[in-house]
């Protein structure tokens, strides 16, 4: 499986990608091309075409969670499909694979709607809709894990994707607002693998208290995990906590990683 980091909050220097506080991956495994998540803006579209990634070749789309620096990106994708289509390009229908409630509005105060925008309405013709509270399997080795048990967030409609290595599991998260364990737990039990080598993705630890971080940090060595790959919406502070006891790979947008078998 390999991954391309198509929008995340950092970026290299001299490598002059986009960078911006949400998150969008391009995937590749088993000849099928996975996009997770679609950031803010049109920022993973640019740095798709600075990586020769071609969004027209996307099988399946993949949302984490309802907000909008997950979401608001996937107004601009479907221009560009519209573009192609109106200038009579080939065009394959794309599937949307999300929860079921990833289209309910997410209200906060003083701000309005900062869930999905769009509504599922009008976008048949474009997409084909797999929104599901239970799990959906992508490939043999990759997939969507379904609704969240014991998620007390206010992302309840919050999922993520796991592959299936030879080495344990590799977790892709969103923000990770229903709790990295819970996670966790629910790859595990989809999967019924045990063993978790990896995650990658937003921890949702942003300001946390010392408190919180020690007890994630010791649940997360009882799982003997080999790699973490924290980004997005973990700051500095949980980085380096995290790094006094596990292998932290710092992650900007425009990297390719790749977790061989």
């Amino acid at each position: 499986m390999k991954i391309a980091i198509l929008s995340d909050n950092n970026t290299k220097i001299d490598k002059y990608f986009l960078a911006e506080p949400a998150l969008s991956f391009y995937i590749q495994e088993e000849n099928k091309a996975v996009l997770f998540d679609c950031g803010y803006s049109n920022v993973f579209i640019n740095n798709a075409n600075k990586l020769n990634i071609n969004l027209n070749d996307v099988d399946d789309i993949v949302f984490s969670h309802a907000h909008n620096d997950h979401t608001g990106g996937f107004y601009y994708l479907i221009q560009q499909y519209q573009t192609l289509i109106d200038l009579g390009f080939l065009y394959k229908k794309k599937n949307i694979i999300a929860h079921q409630d990833i289209f309910s509005p997410k209200i906060e105060k003083d701000i309005g709607n900062v869930g999905f925008l769009l509504k599922k309405e009008g976008l048949e013709e474009l997409f084909n809709f797999n929104l599901s509270k239970t799990p959906i399997w992508l490939t043999s080795k990759l997939c969507f894990i379904g609704e969240i048990e014991n998620n007390n967030s206010n992302c309840p409609e919050e999922s993520s994707l796991v592959y299936i290595s030879n080495d344990g599991l590799i977790i892709i998260t969103g923000c990770s607002h229903s709790g990295v364990k819970n996670i966790i737990e629910q790859a595990k039990k989809v999967t019924q693998v045990q063993k978790v080598k990896s995650i990658i993705g937003g921890f949702h630890l942003i300001n946390e208290k010392q408190e919180v971080l020690e007890e994630l940090a010791c649940y997360l060595k009882e799982q003997n995990i080999d790699l973490l790959y924290p980004c997005h919406c973990v700051d500095l502070k949980a980085k380096m906590f995290l790094a006094k006891y596990f292998n932290i790979v710092e992650v900007n947008t425009g990297d390719i990683i790749n977790f061989t078998d």
